[in-house]
């Protein structure tokens, strides 16, 4: 039986500028677009898939030929799609310009579809995300839904992904009864209120604050596990970037996949880094080159 995964969250069209040299403020550079699927949640959805995982996907598209475009590639990528109606609204849309290192310079979202998944949107999706061995939630979500989807699924694992530091304060006033958190420095300092960047005094406030298992990641330094008195550093596996937008997304499905498979912390560490490496060698969201057979190989490799 594959293992099952609900995620309740944003779903968008990406537009990359890929920059071939140096940008400079204010001018242009020579480049090449992308335009791909994203967004968190359904980034989360798609490496699960690739995995070989049941997903169900619980979002909101909007109305127009590019929300059913949107929706019609998910299905065809083997996501089990559920929509909330966003009458009004257009398909979520992320525009983001990656420097010559594969570094993103900046981005602006328009999510504005993704606040309709209240709770009364997502209770009519109950029966497909009730039998989910896991649920994954971004912070695109209202901040109802996530404190709401915590209390109602706390007899499984419930993991959250802060998704930036604009909207992480939306997961840190949820907290309690969150089963992991998955989160940068800088959104880990948002959540907790302070400016230090210490992970191991962000990650002890966060479970403070009822957290039961806190990852923490400083991107290629790696990071920080911290579940109940235990502290796993771990690194992340060296490679060149293509396009470093969505590795966050894969690390954290590479999380959810290892705690639901019961994969011991150092070795759901390490399939999480390779799961991000293999987006960071992507111009793609998502890496078509990601299968669990190429994952686990390549996290053996780290782990050796």
């Amino acid at each position: 039986m594959p293992l099952t995964v609900a995620v309740i969250g944003g779903a968008n069209t990406d537009i990359f500028g890929l920059a071939g040299a140096p940008v400079i403020p204010g001018d242009s550079a020579p480049g090449t677009v992308r335009i791909s699927p994203g967004g968190v949640g359904r980034n989360v959805a798609e490496n699960l898939a690739r995995l070989g995982c049941d997903v169900r996907l619980v979002t909101a598209v909007g109305e127009g030929v590019e929300s059913e475009a949107l929706v019609a590639e998910c299905r065809r990528l083997g996501i089990d799609v559920r929509v909330a109606p966003a009458p009004g609204l257009p398909c979520p849309r992320y525009v983001c310009i990656v420097d010559e290192a594969g570094l993103p310079v900046g981005g602006v979202s328009d999510m504005r579809a993704i606040e309709r998944l209240v709770p009364e949107a997502v209770e009519q999706f109950r029966a497909a995300i009730e039998g989910a061995d896991a649920i994954v939630l971004d912070a695109n979500l209202p901040e109802a839904t996530i404190a709401w989807s915590c209390e109602q699924w706390r007899d499984r694992p419930v993991m959250a992904d802060a998704v930036s530091v604009t909207k992480a304060s939306r997961i840190g006033r949820c907290l309690a009864g969150m089963h992991t958190l998955k989160a940068n420095a800088d959104e880990a300092a948002a959540i907790t209120g302070t400016a230090s960047k210490d992970l191991a005094r962000a990650a002890e406030e966060l479970q403070s604050r009822g957290v039961h298992r806190a990852i923490l990641t400083e991107g290629a330094n790696g990071g920080l596990l911290a579940e109940g008195g235990s502290r796993v550093p771990f690194k992340a596996i060296p490679v060149r970037a293509a396009n470093a937008t969505g590795a966050g997304d894969a690390f954290m499905a590479g999380v959810v996949y290892g705690t639901v498979a019961g994969f011991d912390p150092p070795r759901m560490l390490a399939f999480a880094a390779a799961m991000a490496a293999f987006a960071l060698e992507s111009e793609r969201t998502v890496s078509e080159a990601i299968s669990l057979e190429s994952v686990m190989r390549r996290a053996e490799e780290a782990l050796a």
